[in-house]
């Protein structure tokens, strides 16, 4: 599997939670404190995925010199048990039967370093990208929800104010139609009370 598709699984997928034993339940009466929130565990080199990637890479097969090492030293695993001694052996019959030298056998071992260099140049770029798609990307977006927040908070005390200056225009009209109420009132009694008035003084007259 690729690195990109290795990283991106990494982030993406969730880390299967470790089996844990069946605790009894606690009395009514007994008390304990809150659970601690699970945190995030890197997984150690015998399942992590890049290690078996990296491993696969920097297999031994792969260069030629340290590949005659290993099949030389295959047949003998069932008749010497002691790995040290088992490539001594390897590598004695490796050089006297195939020519193999010592320093080739070195430069070997420096290519597998320099394969592993390249890895760490291509992973790294790859994260890199990922950073800037996945991590850089949404950072840039919460900022703009931030700034969109600040901007709807200031709208809604904008329009909060305007309440409260409408609310207080309210309460002004409603006093001034009040006393115009009463104002229209009281005149329309006095002004009735006159027309009373002045058509009795008219029934005098006309006798």
């Amino acid at each position: 599997m690729p690195f990109m598709d290795l990283i991106k699984k990494a982030i993406f997928e969730e880390e299967p939670l470790a089996q844990q034993p069946a605790k009894p339940s606690p009395s009514p009466l007994s008390t304990r404190p809150h659970d601690p929130p699970p945190a995030y565990v890197p997984t150690g080199t015998r399942d992590n995925q890049f290690y078996t990637r990296l491993a696969k890479q920097t297999d031994l097969s792969a260069v030629p010199e340290l590949a005659k090492i290993e099949a030389f030293a295959a047949p003998l695993v069932s008749v010497i048990t002691d790995k040290s001694m088992r490539y001594k052996a390897a590598l004695a019959t490796a050089q006297s039967q195939s020519g193999l030298t010592k320093d080739a056998i070195l430069k070997g071992f420096d290519a597998l370093q320099n394969v592993l260099n390249s890895s760490a140049s291509t992973f790294n770029k790859q994260t890199d990208e990922v950073s800037r798609t996945e991590v850089d990307a949404k950072i840039a977006k919460i900022s703009d929800l931030n700034e969109a927040i600040q901007q709807k908070q200031k709208e809604i005390a904008d329009l909060q104010q305007q309440v409260k200056s409408m609310q207080s225009q309210a309460e002004l009209s409603r006093s001034k139609l009040q006393d115009a109420k009463s104002n229209f009132a009281a005149a329309l009694e006095q002004r009735r009370a006159e027309i009373l008035q002045q058509r009795k003084e008219f029934e005098t007259i006309l006798g």
